[in-house]
């Protein structure tokens, strides 16, 4: 009895663990951030002024992707203010160099989010949406 109970114990943990989401950023071809989980303080990116200049992109792959859900990606400045968004991202998205700039626009700080709801109009009806922190950027 002791061990199915362990056993249980053992295989509820790891489908919490594992049912997270996870994503990867990366700027320039670089990975910056890998298999990160939601934490506003960890996932800070400097990025250099210089850098927006030249021809590159910021890059987010998200780990789960199982296509029942419609995932939106937001960017907000530090007084929350909504700047853009990208509707239906799919497992990986692509930010230009050009476009960050535009966004900084006298900015210092960009906060990335994005929100899921299932693709099932019933089952979107009732989950409760809450935007996911992905990284900060900060410019340097």
């Amino acid at each position: 009895m002791k061990k199915i109970i362990v056993l249980l114990s053992i295989l509820c943990c790891s489908a919490a663990l594992f049912g997270q989401q996870r994503w990867t950023v990366s700027h320039q071809k670089k990975t910056i951030l890998k298999n990160v989980g939601e934490d506003e303080k960890k996932n800070i990116i400097q990025v250099k002024k210089a850098a927006l200049s030249l021809p590159g992109c910021l890059t987010i792959s998200f780990k789960i992707n199982d296509g029942t859900v419609n995932r939106t990606l937001m960017a907000d400045d530090s007084s929350r203010v909504g700047l853009k968004s990208w509707e239906n991202v799919k497992k990986t998205i692509s930010i230009k160099n050009a476009d960050l700039k535009k966004l900084f626009n006298g900015q210092h700080k960009l906060l990335l989010y994005f929100t899921e709801i299932p693709k099932d109009p019933s089952k979107a009806a009732v989950v409760r949406m809450r935007p996911i922190h992905i990284c900060t950027l900060i410019l340097k």
